[in-house]
């Protein structure tokens, strides 16, 4: 059996933090910036896995008045050169995700299968239903881009994979992003309606100060898959660079990542040890005593229980307070000592 990636195993298991490095194209079609790219990543053990966006065959994306078109094609990478920059970032560690742009790069992930660990389907073609045809029986994880994109349009695309290993990446797209686009609540109630995990893709300005705040906020808000995209140097004028950090940042981000990931919990009512030293009735809760004597035999008034801290541990609850009411004293008790059902009849 085929060894689990890091990349299933975090759609799996949300206590798994994970990071995705996403190149897009700044790398400008240099093949030499994309390598330095990788080697960067894994030299600062900035991520788990790397995206990258794979064009084949630009005229079945564009037609060629779109104002993208010129400046893609000269940033294509042949097969040839997707398959070795693959495999550079396999032997670096990495997974690899890939984004399929057309459909001939879909066909190329399934003969290159053993190299990539999900493919994604960008929102802008997220109920194009060439791709979704093409796509739906691969062998990997799917990961659907779902920024701008209404309820129906995602229902569309899920039904129509009918899988259950799909990601939903939330991400708005016109970026770089202002806060108040981003709706971090969508991300649950997306996750509650589908029953299926939601990465966050964050599109912050490379350069606002509150860049790591918002990452981070992102991934508190319960996604444990979150992307960002990098380049070698911050900040400089490349295409797709507007939200793209260096190595350093991305690995800054995934160490305060694992460290938050700590305080997430699994969202258990169970009280745990630790809180449970606080949950002591008497020395750190407030635990029912008598406000006055209390003779043995006497029935119990409210006027004859009171609420105090005490130095002494005590096995009632608060809530039981009414229950004692009417019941009888087994044994003298004195002002301010503990009641509790041991001297108290039931």
């Amino acid at each position: 059996m085929a060894k689990k990636s890091r990349f299933k195993e975090a759609m799996e298991d949300e206590n798994c933090p994970y990071i995705i490095g996403e190149t897009a194209y700044i790398h400008e079609g240099n093949f030499s910036y994309m390598n330095r790219l990788i080697h960067s990543l894994a030299s600062k053990k900035s991520c788990d896995g790397v995206k990258f966006h794979i064009m084949i065959d630009i005229d079945s994306y564009f037609t060629k008045d779109h104002p993208a078109y010129s400046i893609i094609k000269k940033s294509m990478f042949s097969k040839s050169q997707w398959i070795m920059i693959l495999e550079k970032a396999k032997s670096s560690g990495f997974d690899n995700i890939v984004l399929a742009d057309d459909l001939y790069s879909i066909d190329f992930v399934k003969e290159n299968v053993d190299l990539v660990d999900a493919v994604e389907i960008h929102a802008v073609a997220l109920n194009n239903i060439e791709m979704l045809e093409r796509v739906k029986g691969i062998k990997v994880p799917i990961i659907l881009g779902i920024g701008g994109s209404g309820i129906k349009d995602i229902e569309f695309a899920v039904k129509f994979l009918d899988r259950k290993d799909i990601l939903l990446m939330h991400g708005f797209q016109n970026y770089p992003t202002r806060y108040e686009y981003i709706n971090f609540r969508r991300m649950q109630k997306i996750k509650e309606k589908f029953g299926l995990p939601v990465g966050y893709a964050d599109h912050t300005a490379w350069d606002d100060k509150n860049n790591e705040l918002m990452t981070l906020a992102g991934f508190m808000a319960g996604p444990n898959i979150i992307e960002k995209h990098v380049a070698l140097e911050a900040g400089k004028k490349r295409t797709d660079y507007d939200a793209a950090v260096s190595a350093e940042s991305l690995r800054e981000i995934r160490g305060k990542m694992g460290i938050l990931n700590k305080a997430k919990g699994d969202g258990s009512f169970e009280i745990s040890d630790y809180e449970n030293i606080y949950a002591r009735k008497g020395p750190m809760k407030f635990t029912i005593v008598a406000a006055g004597d209390i003779k043995k035999g006497s029935s119990i008034g409210k006027k004859d229980l009171a609420f105090r801290r005490t130095k002494k541990e005590n096995t009632i609850e608060q809530r039981e307070f009414f229950s004692l009411i009417g019941k009888k004293a087994k044994e003298p008790i004195k002002k301010y000592s503990l009641i509790s059902w041991r001297n108290v009849e039931k």
